[in-house]
């Protein structure tokens, strides 16, 4: 293990506060987020509300499948609001898809400009073009409905996102994972005794996302990590070191889930004590 990693030892102490401060503003923008999807559907449902359900519902990541992540703050919602849980999911699977859309785009530029429009730059930004209109077409949605309504029966459609969505709510997304980018720079920047690119914190979004589509891994856990090796080590990063900031990167970005887990709860508590 020696021979792959080096001791953490923080070189910029003043680094390790800012990437603190940048996670945990972009957690709040992260319910910013949630709160732009269902403001397109429900004008109703209050701050704290949508606060608390991102919130409480953070660690549902750690459940394989993600479904807890998608349910739990539709089921809060539906609790506290009375809409009902089917479409409340589908807004929220809505606005998952448009995070990782919107990380995806963040991340693949970042590796392009890294790698020097390496080949696995250019076939991922290939793939992220011709998803793009597939996600957000009308095609996917009308086949989906079909499958379930010939082997589920279920009433329920599946409806495209719609460009006013997509209006509302990436630039929060785009704010949320530059946010968190600027943050993972930071860590680096603490963690190294050495300068490094801006670029680096692009690092973050791309093996984020990589690690949250991985379903059989828990929150990403080890897909994430060697993607922020890889990624890393290809900016001249050496794989001690890279490997040293991918496993610090899951404490750091835990402190995050940590901080928006506990802000939730306060804003659950406020909002019993204001609906009392």
């Amino acid at each position: 293990m020696a021979d792959y990693m080096v001791k953490p030892r923080v070189h910029y102490i003043p680094g390790l506060f800012y990437s603190v401060v940048f996670l945990w503003t972009g957690f709040i923008v992260y319910a910013v987020c949630w709160g732009k999807v269902l403001g397109t559907a429900y004008r109703g449902v209050g701050r704290g509300t949508i606060l608390a359900s991102s919130g409480l519902s953070i660690f549902g990541k750690y459940i394989p499948g993600r479904l807890w992540l998608l349910l739990g703050r539709s089921a809060y919602i539906e609790k506290h609001s009375g809409h009902s849980l089917a479409p409340l999911s589908l807004l929220s699977l809505k606005e998952q898809i448009i995070s990782v859309w919107t990380g995806f785009f963040v991340g693949i530029t970042g590796y392009l400009i890294v790698g020097n429009f390496s080949p696995g730059g250019i076939s991922g930004a290939i793939i992220w073009f011709l998803l793009t209109p597939i996600l957000f077409g009308k095609h996917l949605p009308n086949f989906v409905n079909r499958v379930l309504k010939r082997f589920i029966q279920t009433k329920t459609e599946i409806s495209p996102i719609e460009r006013s969505m997509l209006r509302r709510t990436v630039p929060y997304c785009l704010l949320n994972w530059m946010l968190w980018s600027v943050g993972f720079y930071f860590l680096v920047q603490a963690l190294v005794p050495y300068d490094v690119s801006l670029f680096a914190g692009l690092c973050f979004p791309l093996a984020a996302n990589i690690g949250l589509l991985a379903f059989f891994a828990p929150g990403g856990i080890g897909v994430r990590e060697t993607m922020i090796i890889i990624y890393l080590n290809q900016m001249g990063v050496p794989v001690p070191e890279a490997t040293t900031i991918s496993l610090a990167s899951r404490l750091w970005f835990l402190s995050g889930e940590a901080f928006i887990f506990v802000v939730g709860n306060v804003a659950h508590l406020i909002r019993k004590d204001s609906t009392a």
